[in-house]
This record gives C-alpha cells, structure tokens and sequence, in this order.
C-alpha cells in the first residue's frame, strides 16, 4: 500500500522538503512538502524526478572490491562491509607506517553534509591533505570576503532597500523561485542585476548591466570612482571602520565611466545610474559561490564588487549583508567547521597558495593530478574519496589518468561511473532519502524524518567514516560515536533536544536553544589584520607574487589568455540550466531529454555570420582543442560571448580549458574567462582534447 511520508530531498545541496509517496520501497511520485505545520516545502523540476535519481540501474548497492585490471567493472566482485573496512584500514594504517600520514588524500566531493565528519578522519589519521570540491566551489569566494571583512555574511533581504544579484540567476537555482527578488520589487525597493546573460533574473530587474564575462572588478571600481566623485559615500563609516581608503580612491579614479564602459561593455550612463541607485545605504549583495571567482583575476575582481557594502554604508547593518539579530537555532554539523590540519604546511599545495593556507581549512586539491602523477612535492599513495567527480578539474582526462596512477584508491558514491573503475574499493551510500533525517526549519522547529525506504546494504557517508575510524583507532569527538545514530544526536545537542526525544515526538518539537546574530561587527573589532574594513588588504601586502596586489587590482584576463585573432571568443562555461545539476542528472532519463546537449549558446547574429542555424553542429576550440556541440541561438547571450554547460558527459567543456590557467590567490580555475574560436562543423567528428 502506498504511503506519503515527509521528506528530504537532497539532489542538490538546497535540502528541500517533499512529500514522497512510496509503494513496495520505490518512490512512485515526489510533491512539495504541503500542510506540514512549520514547514515550507519546495520542489523544481530536477527534484521532480528524483524517482529516476534514486532508483537508477547505474546506482551502487554493495561493497566492491576490484580483483581484475582497472577500466572493467567485470574486475569487481562483491564483499561484505567488514571486509571492506578492514581491508582499507590496515592498508591506510600500513602506508602511514611507511610513508607518513601525508601520503594519503581524503577528498569530499558532492554532498557537503558529511565533510566535518571526514575533516576530523583526515586530521585523527594525521594527514593534513583533507581536500575537497571547494578547491573550485565556493572558498574563493569566501576569502575574498575574509580579505576584507574578516567574515561573510548574508544578504538580508527582508529589509534591504536595493538587492544587487551579481552573477546569480535564482530562477534556475534553488527551488526555481523569485520571490526574494519580487518582494524587494514590491515594498519600493529596486533590484539591480549584473550578469553576462539575460537570464529570467535579469529579466526580471529593473536595472541590468550586461557585462563581459571577467570584468566584474572593473565595473566594481567605476562604480566607486562616481560613489566617491559624487560624493555618495558614506563618508562617516569609511573614516572610522575602514583602512586603506585614501589608496583605494586613488585607484578607483583609474575607472572613469566613460573609459571602463569600453571594458566592460556597457554604457558610461547605465554605470553612473547603477551608482547612484545604491548610494544610501540598505544594499544587499547576492554573489553566486563561483560565478565572479572562476576567473584568472576572481578574487580581486570580488574583493572589489563586495567593497561597494562599505562604501554605500551596508555593511553588518539592517538591510545590507548583516548577522541578523533573530534568534537562530543550529545544528552542529556545519561542513566548513572543520578538525586543525595537522602540519598544515606539508600539505600538497607546496606552498603554492599562502593566502588560501591562511584563511581556508583545507588543502586547495586543484593540483591534485599533477601531485600524482610528477610524485611533487611528494608521492601521495592513498587517495579516499567520497563523491569524487573527475570531470570537475580543468582537464579532467589528467585526473583520470592520475587515478589510473594513485597506487591505492577507495571510492564511496550513489553510482558506478568512471571514478569507480579505477578504484580498489568501491563503497556503496545513501542517498539523502534513503538515510534517516533531523531537519530543522527556519522558525527554530526540529523534526525526526526516519526514511521512507529501505536503505538495503548502502550506507551513510558518516557510518563509513565512523566505520573506519574505529578500526584504525582514530578518535575525535565525531569519530568516537558508535555509529550514525549517535551521529545524529551529536548534531541535535547545540539545539538542546535529544534523538529520542525527538523519535517521540511525530510532529517534531521546539529548538530549546537559540542564538541571535549581533550586527554592527565592526564596532567591535573585525577578524582582518587590522581589525577593520580593508581596502588594502594587510594579508595581501604580505606577498609580493604576481595577482597579489594589496588593493583589488583589476588585471584584464582578455590580455592574459592568448591568441585573441585564432580565439575571438570569450567562453563562459558553468551557467546553470534548470534542470541539471553539475553531472548529477545527466544520467536522469526525464531531465537529460529535455534538450539536445552538449550545447553551446551563442547570440544570433554571432550564429548568422558564423552561417550557424539552431540546432547545426559547431566545433568550438580553445589551444587545447576541439570538441563539437549543437548549437543554441539565444539572445540573452552577449555577442562575443559564447556559454557551455560543464559536465556534460557527451562533451565537457573542462576538457578544453587548462589545468594552469588559474587564479594566482586561490587556484580557482578560469572556467568563466576562456577564449575560444566556434565555427561551422562541416568534417566527420573527430574530437581533440590533450
């Protein structure tokens, strides 16, 4: 008999609540979560299909262990858990003997719920190599916002008087939903959009600045030139919060309007009115976690965008990105509060990213290939993964091969794919339906959501992580728990309310413990060298390395990237499509038969003189190589400008783009700010691709 139960979704990382309907241990159908008391559920068209996700033929249903040649899943048998663990224990705990806890990588890939528990694996076991996807995802980010706040805080968008959504596009992230951006629309507030595209988002705005892709910080800066010429900065709050402002100032007036407007492409009026439009005060930023940093020059170019909160007098204020003062119940399980490396200063990044070492907890892995397959700085022999995806690297086939290399390598995923054919040890996990759940809402209410199916031999991330922990010895607060239950409870205790409590209570129960955020941080002391806002960051001006400049230099990435004659297009990869989700639904029937892909989108009078009809085939190359993609005539694309999706298993665009062009600060990759030549494919397709 059919039953619908709550439920967590957990596709993507958003967490969404459902209604899942669930007949003989199959998901029959999927709804937003609806008249649950303290619940708002949602549901897009990728969580639409989670039936397909979760019940695929490709997914992983039992330990394996490899007996044959890598590359063949014939080479796998099956083997019981303790076997397993055992197995990888003793070797893990054999190389540490030999060569040193360093030797080994643990990396987390998607999801992210799981990572604290791993953090504290990695640092028990000695080995400060805990790496993860944030080595492109979101860290950059953050240290741009470290650089010069000491800290990163959210929009508060409930009280904002203008919302900046700078390379973001809701509409096809998340739940899908623009009501953040209406209800600023709605109270008199305007909504302000820079992005490449016009996405629905932009569409949606009412003032959009259509730039080139990598010269966010440009615009940043003229942006200030007219706040500060203007006299339209909150002069109060610069002179007592900030430091380096007479520096900055100088170097802002290197950005006129009517010269950056050339840069950027935009008109010198849409900047000055873009400038006085946030002057006042009350402005919140929405920055998507890559979209400004997947450039050669991101960190700067985000340091810049975000300096416009201090200048309009937003910043940890009422409206602007502040700590709101609501109470707040948390549970103990954020990913980014990670266990201290140890001897974080032999970790493989040799010494590569200083800044990063000092502001991110975890080794930046972007080299990680490199570091396998030259042995540099050291060998790594042991590399234990969780969701590792290698089509996430720049060059991805040299992460292949480096797998092909590592002289011992565990994989624990949802589904067979390439990763696992290179593994010793394939383990099997649940996905986030099928392992029990405490969810807590945004009104401080707890519940306990058993799962609605059986999860057979599979098992959650952190029960292997405690698994191996306890085999090798290797304790923690986390990794001293018995097993995922406790896990649970764990988590629960910073909001006072016990697992079987909360087991006992069907229709959940009140957090008992609460916090509120204190704005005005600034009054206070900030966590940068100075101890207040930075224009000139004082951890930059430690180095004198190339893209370390103190203040937000802006260095034009065009001017760095090559051969501008053979590659005259700027190749933006990454964009979101509604329905997909990186690779994770590819392998989906109904969302990967949506549309024809790979995909690249270009503006219609670029397809016209290139003789490109929608739906032709195009060959796109960079000095990497060639690949072919259909083409998609769209108008919401800037001319000049061409977007590709990354991670389409029938293309992906990251084999084209190299595993050196990188941001000096973080080691992010340019997925955002490439060049490329597209013209007609009139030959057979013969892919090339170093």
């Amino acid at each position: 008999m059919a039953e619908t139960k709550l439920a967590v979704c957990g596709l993507c990382s958003q967490g969404c609540l459902i209604d899942a309907t669930v007949e003989n241990d199959r998901i029959v159908s999927v709804m937003k979560a609806q008249n649950h008391p303290h619940v708002k559920g949602a549901l897009c068209v990728k969580g639409a299909a989670l039936k397909q996700y979760v019940h695929h033929p490709d997914r992983l249903t039992q330990p394996l262990k490899r007996v044959g040649p890598k590359g063949s899943r014939s080479s796998y048998v099956p083997v019981r858990w303790d076997e397993a663990i055992s197995a990888i224990a003793q070797r893990l705990l054999r190389a540490r003997e030999e060569s040193g806890a360093k030797s080994c990588v643990f990396f987390a890939g998607h999801p992210k719920w799981f990572r604290r528990a791993l953090g504290d694996l990695a640092a028990a076991y000695g080995s400060p190599n805990y790496g993860s996807e944030s080595s492109c995802c979101n860290r950059a980010h953050g240290m741009a916002w470290d650089l010069v706040y000491g800290c990163n805080l959210r929009p508060d968008i409930a009280h904002c008087r203008n919302l900046l959504i700078w390379s973001n596009n809701p509409a096809y992230s998340r739940d899908g939903s623009l009501a953040q951006l209406r209800s600023v629309q709605k109270r008199g507030g305007k909504v302000i959009v820079v992005d490449p595209r016009v996405t629905p988002t932009a569409a949606a705005a009412d003032l959009h600045l259509q730039i080139y892709p990598g010269t966010d910080g440009a615009l940043a800066l003229a942006v200030a030139n007219v706040l500060i010429q203007e006299n339209l900065y909150d002069r109060e709050f610069i002179e007592n919060y900030c430091v380096g402002f007479d520096a900055f100032r100088a170097y802002a007036a290197q950005f006129p309007p009517e010269r950056t407007a050339a840069i950027c492409g935009v008109s010198e009026e849409i900047i000055v009115r873009f400038a006085r439009e946030i002057a006042g005060g009350g402005l919140s930023i929405l920055i998507s976690s890559c979209s400004i940093v997947h450039c050669v020059n991101g960190v700067q170019n985000e340091r810049a965008v975000i300096m416009l909160s201090a200048l309009t007098g937003s910043f940890d204020r009422p409206g602007g990105n502040c700590s709101a003062p609501t109470e707040k119940a948390a549970l103990n399980d954020n990913h980014q509060k990670l266990a201290q490396r140890p001897d974080i200063d032999a970790d493989i990044s040799g010494g590569a990213y200083p800044v990063w070492q000092a502001l991110v907890n975890e080794a930046q892995c972007i080299r990680l290939a490199d570091v396998i397959l030259t042995q540099q700085p050291y060998p790594v022999r042991n590399l234990i993964s969780f969701g590792l995806n290698p089509q996430m690297w720049p060059q991805p086939q040299r992460m292949l091969e480096a797998l092909e290399k590592v002289e011992f390598f565990v994989v624990t995923d949802l589904f067979w794919n390439e990763a696992c054919e290179r593994a010793d040890y394939v383990l099997p996990a649940c996905t986030a339906i099928e392992r029990d759940q405490v969810v807590l809402t945004p009104d401080n209410h707890l519940f306990y959501l058993p799962s609605p199916l059986t999860p057979g031999d599979k098992l959650p991330d952190v029960e292997i992580m405690l698994r191996l922990a306890h085999a090798m010895d290797l304790h923690s607060e986390i990794l001293d728990l018995t097993d995922f239950d406790a896990y649970l409870d764990y988590i629960l205790a910073t909001a006072g309310v016990s697992l079987a409590e909360l087991k006992a209570a069907p229709e959940g129960l009140p957090a008992r413990v609460t916090k509120a955020g204190k704005p005005y941080s600034y009054e206070r002391g900030l966590k940068t060298p100075s101890g207040k806002v930075e224009f000139v960051s004082g951890l930059l001006s430690r180095y004198d390395r190339e893209g370390y400049a103190a203040l937000p230099e802006f260095r034009d990435w065009r001017a760095l990237a090559g051969d501008r004659a053979r590659y005259p297009f700027l190749l933006v990869s990454g964009g979101r499509r509604p329905q997909l989700f990186h690779s994770c639904t590819y392998r989906v029937p109904w969302l990967s038969g949506l549309e024809a892909h790979p995909m690249v989108f270009l503006h219609p009078d670029d397809a016209a003189r290139l003789g490109l009809a929608a739906g032709d085939a195009a060959d796109v190359s960079t000095p990497l190589g060639t690949m072919r993609f259909t083409v998609f005539a769209d108008i919401g694309v800037k001319p000049g400008v061409v977007h590709i999706y990354h991670d389409d298993p029938g293309g992906n665009i990251n084999r084209l783009i190299g595993s050196d062009w990188l941001d000096p600060i973080s080691g992010f990759p340019g997925f955002r700010s490439t060049i490329c030549a597209v013209e007609k494919a009139n030959a057979p397709q013969e892919v090339d691709s170093k």
